[in-house]
C-alpha cells in the first residue's frame, strides 16, 4: 500500500472520530503526517483536508449551529493569522513537528479548567489565540471546543459549531500559506483522495455520533494521541 493510500484512509477514519466526538481526529492526522510528508508541507495540506473535514461536518449539522459564537470567534481569527504569519517566517519548519507534538501532549495531559474566568473579549480572543497557533502547530480545534463546552452547548451543538469555528481557521491560514509562498498544486492529488475521504468520513461519524459511547472512546483517543506525539518527537530529533 502506497503512504499517500495509507493517507487517505487515515484521514477518512480522522474524520470520522472528529465527527463523533467534536475533537481528536485532526490532531490523530497532523500527528501521522510526518514521516509521510516534508515538515514544511505538513501544516498547510493539513489545513486545506480540515477545510474539507470541518466544512462538511458543519453542512451535515446546520440546524445546531450557535452563529453568535462563530461571528466574533472570525473576528480574532483573522488578527491572529496576520500576526502568526509574520512569525512563521522567522521559524525553522524542520522542526514543527517538534512544536505539533508539544502542544498534543499540553492538549491532552492539561488541567480541564485552564482559566477560573471567562476570557475578556470572549471568542475574539479565543479566534485570535486558535488561528495564530494554528499556523505554526496545525490542530488546535480543542482550544475552541474547551470555550464552548463551558458555555453549556449539547453534543451536536459543540461539534457542529467547533467545525465551522475551525472552518475559519483553516481557511486564513490556507489563504496565508498561499501568500507565503506555499504551492498546493504540487500535492493536487493527494489533497483530492484526503478530501474526499474526510467529507465521507465526517457523513459516517455524523449518522452514527449517537451510537458511540463517548467516555471510553475519549478515554482512548487521549492515549493514541500520546503515543503520536512520542512518535513525532522520535522522528524528528532521532
Amino acid at each position: 500500500m502506497s503512504s499517500d493510500v495509507l493517507l487517505i484512509l487515515i484521514s477518512f477514519a480522522t474524520s470520522t472520530i472528529t465527527a463523533i466526538t467534536g475533537i481528536g481526529g485532526g490532531m490523530i492526522l497532523i500527528a501521522i503526517m510526518p514521516g509521510f510528508l516534508p515538515a514544511a508541507s505538513i501544516v498547510p495540506i493539513h489545513a486545506l483536508v480540515q477545510l474539507f473535514s470541518n466544512t462538511s461536518r458543519a453542512l451535515f449539522g446546520w440546524r445546531f449551529l450557535h452563529w453568535e459564537f462563530v461571528l466574533a470567534f472570525i473576528a480574532g481569527s483573522i488578527i491572529g493569522g496576520l500576526v502568526a504569519a509574520g512569525i512563521s517566517r522567522e521559524i525553522n519548519l524542520e522542526y514543527t513537528p517538534l512544536l505539533i507534538a508539544a502542544y498534543i501532549l499540553y492538549t491532552v495531559w492539561r488541567p480541564k479548567q485552564v482559566f477560573r474566568k471567562p476570557l475578556k473579549g470572549g471568542f475574539v480572543v479565543i479566534g485570535a489565540i486558535q488561528t495564530g497557533l494554528s499556523m505554526m502547530v496545525g490542530a488546535t480545534g480543542p482550544m475552541g471546543q474547551a470555550a464552548l463546552l463551558r458555555k453549556g452547548l449539547q453534543r451536536d451543538a459543540l461539534v457542529v459549531t467547533g467545525a465551522l469555528m475551525t472552518t475559519f481557521t483553516h481557511l486564513i491560514k490556507i489563504i496565508l500559506f498561499a501568500l507565503l509562498g506555499f504551492s498546493f498544486v504540487n500535492y493536487w492529488q493527494l489533497i483530492a483522495g484526503m478530501s474526499i475521504a474526510v467529507i465521507l468520513g465526517a457523513l459516517l461519524g455524523t449518522q452514527i455520533r449517537h451510537k458511540v459511547p463517548e467516555a471510553p472512546f475519549r478515554l482512548l483517543l487521549k492515549w493514541v494521541l500520546t503515543l503520536l506525539a512520542i512518535r513525532m518527537i522520535y522522528l524528528t530529533l532521532f
